[in-house]
């Protein structure tokens, strides 16, 4: 590639490069606000998404969730046009089927046994209109699992299978402008689904790392695009790559930055044209920050062709953890003065470098080290009574509380995490370790192959999205000659990215990778500190990928709260902690045992992060088998209500004075027990008082972050715990209040913040409090509430983890005081109230509004909300 002085060079698919010319404009541009609600009745989320791209053009996208008929079961000829499909459930992407058969049954070694895994049937019918008569048609899935065969009336257009990748496919020849098309798809996730060409499975094709949620479980686009057009970065099927952003020369201190556009561009027009590139970078308010002016070019009939180019610009804000600044790119393409195709891109600028050793080593992130510090998550971070099909206002429910947590980290899991948790940990300055997909080991021949090209979809799909700083090649130690070949990869496809390519489990240890292994990664990953290595310590950041493994529910306090005292399990069950045990001496031991250990910390400094497992109880393999129907690990539980251990993590990754005690103070008369609270590292003392009296002083935490007060005496009244400097001075406190017996019932409405809408996929939450005679939460309450739901909508109910059976059901227990229900809005607009009753408290009611949601012939410009 020939760089000229104006920052531009012309570059087509087979490397060849042509002489550029310039042009300019600028652009009018709006802003998009949103938000994403935050869980337990907190402050509402308000956020500044990017600014959407204002300069009309050519291209359409249309949102393609809504309206489709779906059965569960295979169906001869479900592709024809003239199928009768009136009997088929009506329905909204995202969905899956398998909301009503996951979370109710108990877990066992590989999670839940009992999900269906079959072939079902997916149609929608929609009108193009005439005026997109001749323009070039693409249809985006986010992604199936496993398998999809889609179908234009009645025509086979392609065949997707990775089961992890979003993939698309070029339906232009199919689809009839000014009539009524037939989307037919046959979706499979059949246990252990072969690939159709060599009959070799996917590796990552397995429920017990990467659980089955069937269906269209995420969103589906419709492009219609000039005939000349800006391609998608989707690769298989379409073999495009779409454009790449991203600085270089970055001067942190200065603000500046050289950005640089890498566009494809396609001709499909029978002749040559002849077209000019510029770029708008704007700002979330709107403001358009730099016009960067790019190449005029001739492209010959049926020429595809990458065009780079550049330009210097000031005032730029970074993106970084806990400043997650975000632009829109938009890239326009003209044609005789007039835009013909824009397309935006929602980006973020930093500066990265990742250094081994162990005083100026770790992750730099805009030239200042980070530790980093978080959770891992299975990809599918999935919902009880949801399942996989998540509306994405409720992904950045997570994501916010992820971030108020004050992590700054996720390593997803086994397969890629979805688009829409890559746009939430772009939006909340959350650094991601995104694999493409395997199981537990290396692979050979066929099945290495796949991964192979999965992970280059994925390295072309995501190499825009600023929070991920790490590829992850595999769940475990590959060979030298693989690691290579995936950081030869990463050079290929995102040279330019600011990320590194690296591997859980690799160690000088010939037996996982060896030296030339560790020589060939960008990073390191272990799991429970066994892989380990100097060798790889002082070359690489290492970063410790899944500790804590331990599970406790959320339902049980301690030893000394009535319904349970104590966590009562099963013979197969392989932890017995409370939620006490798990959010105290837990917590602090095994997050310190990383935290100790520290680059540019205190003694035996070994890493650069850390990844707790996992953020929510999941449907996954876990070990309290034949006993509870979620693996139990989670900082929040399966419906995101948080655990003790939430808060717990919350302080120890604060850098700023936080505080907290574990548990509750509401017990029997006569209780002593052991109280513990949590202090952060600025904390240097803890004071704690009950009813202003003082019962103890702590200024020697245990694992540097907890505080143990023994035989503290139960009095009805208050716990205070204050935590003090070195030289005891006040920095926090925080006070909890016993409670009076449960007198009512208390329901809090949660939506997206534009509200529900009645597109037949969205969701209402709800939570359910017993409340004492001053409405305060009784925190060992534990029974029955029933619920009904008047208007247009449906109760999917909620969970609770010991119970099989007991989701999608019109009742739940409280737990701990408190639980949650969801209800999915139809698509009739109009008001749903939803009623809850519990035995000899008073009834509560809370009513939400569902705004109508038109589509016009089946299609709509209106995204889901939060996208």
């Amino acid at each position: 590639m020939i760089c000229s002085d104006s920052g531009v060079t012309v570059e087509d698919d087979a490397g060849r490069t042509t002489a550029a010319g310039v042009s300019r404009r600028s652009v009018l541009a709006g802003a998009l606000a949103g938000a994403g609600a935050l869980a337990v009745g907190a402050t509402p989320l308000v956020r500044e998404w990017p600014a959407e791209a204002a300069t009309a053009s050519s291209r359409v996208v249309y949102n393609f969730n809504p309206d489709w008929r779906f059965t569960q079961r295979d169906v001869p000829g479900g592709e024809a046009p003239s199928f009768d499909d009136s009997s088929w459930a009506t329905v909204s992407v995202p969905h899956t089927y398998n909301d009503v058969d996951s979370f109710d049954n108990h877990i066992t070694s590989s999670g839940e046994s009992a999900v269906a895994m079959q072939i079902t049937w997916y149609r929608k019918r929609f009108t193009m209109p005439a005026e997109h008569r001749g323009m070039k048609v693409l249809l985006e899935f986010e992604g199936v699992r496993q398998a999809a065969t889609v179908f234009v009336n009645g025509m086979q257009v392609g065949l997707y299978e990775n089961g992890v990748a979003p993939f698309g496919f070029d339906i232009t020849d199919h689809v009839v402008s000014g009539a009524e098309n037939v989307i037919a798809v046959k979706a499979d996730n059949t246990k252990w689904r072969p690939e159709q060409a060599t009959g070799v499975s996917f590796q990552w094709d397995t429920r017990d790392f990467n659980p089955t949620y069937g269906g269209l479980t995420r969103n589906v686009r419709l492009y219609v695009l000039p005939r000349t057009y800006l391609t998608l970065p989707l690769y298989t099927n379409l073999r495009t790559t779409g454009t790449y952003v991203y600085a270089s020369v970055i001067n942190v201190g200065g603000a500046t930055a050289t950005i640089n556009v890498e566009a494809q561009v396609r001709n499909e027009h029978t002749n040559s044209r002849t077209l000019t590139l510029s770029t708008d970078v704007i700002q979330p308010d709107g403001t358009l920050r730099a016009t960067i002016p790019g190449p005029t070019v001739t492209l010959a009939a049926g020429d595809t062709r990458t065009v780079t180019f550049s330009q210097r610009i000031s005032q730029l804000r970074w993106w970084a953890p806990g400043a997650p600044n975000l632009y829109t790119v938009e890239v326009l393409l003209s044609e005789g003065g007039a835009i013909v195709d824009a397309h935006r891109i929602t980006t973020g600028f930093r500066k990265t470098s990742f250094q081994g050793g162990t005083s100026t080593g770790g992750v730099h992130i805009n030239d200042r080290y980070t530790f980093l510090t978080g959770y891992a998550i299975r990809a599918t971070n999935e919902w009880a009574a949801i399942g996989g099909a998540v509306p994405e206002w409720m992904t950045q429910v997570d994501g916010k509380m992820i971030r108020d947590s004050n992590a700054n980290l996720i390593r997803w899991m086994h397969v890629a995490a979805t688009p829409a948790n890559i746009r939430t940990t772009d939006r909340y300055g959350i650094v991601s370790i995104q694999p493409a997909g395997d199981k537990e080991r290396d692979a050979t021949g066929r099945q290495w192959d796949q991964r192979v090209e999965l992970m280059r979809d994925v390295l072309i799909y995501f190499r825009n999205n600023p929070s991920i700083l790490f590829w992850e090649a595999g769940n475990n130690s590959i060979t030298a000659a693989h690691m290579r070949q995936m950081t030869d990869l990463r050079k290929t496809w995102d040279p330019h990215g600011g990320r590194a390519m690296g591997c859980r489990a690799l160690s000088d240890d010939p037996a996982r990778g060896g030296r030339e292994g560790v020589d060939a990664a960008e990073w390191v990953g272990t799991m429970l500190n066994r892989h380990y290595s100097v060798y790889a310590r002082d070359r690489k950041p290492i970063i410790e990928c899944e500790y804590t493994r331990d599970e406790a529910p959320r339902r049980v306090w301690d030893d000394y709260s009535p319904p349970d005292f104590g966590y009562v399990t099963g013979p197969d069950v392989t932890f017995h902690h409370t939620s006490e045990q798990f959010a105290g001496p837990h917590a602090a031991a095994t997050r310190h045992e990383f935290w100790g250990q520290r680059i540019q910390g205190p003694g035996d400094r070994r890493y650069s992060g850390a990844a707790a497992l996992i953020w929510a109880d999941s449907n996954q393999h876990g070990r309290q088998y034949n006993w509870e129907c979620a693996r139990l690990s989670g900082r929040v539980d399966a419906v995101r209500i948080p655990k003790e251990s939430l808060h717990s993590f919350r302080v120890m990754q604060n850098p700023a004075p936080d505080i907290h005690v574990i548990g509750h103070w509401t017990y029997p008369a006569g209780t002593r027990k052991t109280m513990y609270v949590m202090a952060s590292a600025p904390v240097r003392r803890v004071r704690l008082l009950v009813n202003g009296n003082q019962v103890g002083e702590s200024s020697s935490p245990s694992h540097d972050f907890l505080h143990t007060f023994p035989d503290v005496a139960w009095q009805a009244g208050t716990i205070t715990a204050i935590g003090l400097d070195a030289n005891g001075v006040e920095l926090v406190r925080t006070t909890k209040t016993t409670t009076g017996a449960a007198t009512a019932l208390r329901l809090t409405a949660h939506t997206a913040p534009d509200g529900l809408r009645a597109d037949g996929s969205d969701i209402a939450f709800f939570d359910v409090e017993a409340v004492d005679a001053q409405g305060r939460r009784m925190p060992t309450h534990q029974a029955r509430v029933d619920f009904t739901l008047t208007g247009p909508g449906r109760i999917l109910g909620g969970f609770n983890p010991n119970k099989p059976g007991s989701v999608h059901k019109s009742y739940v227990d409280t737990e701990a005081g408190i639980n949650r229900v969801f209800v999915r809005a139809s698509r009739t607009p109009g008001t749903l109230t939803l009623r809850a009753t519990g035995s000899g408290l008073v009834e509560a009611t809370a009513t939400v509004t569902s705004a109508a949601f038109t589509t016009t012939g089946g299609l709509t410009t209106r995204m889901p909300s939060g996208y």
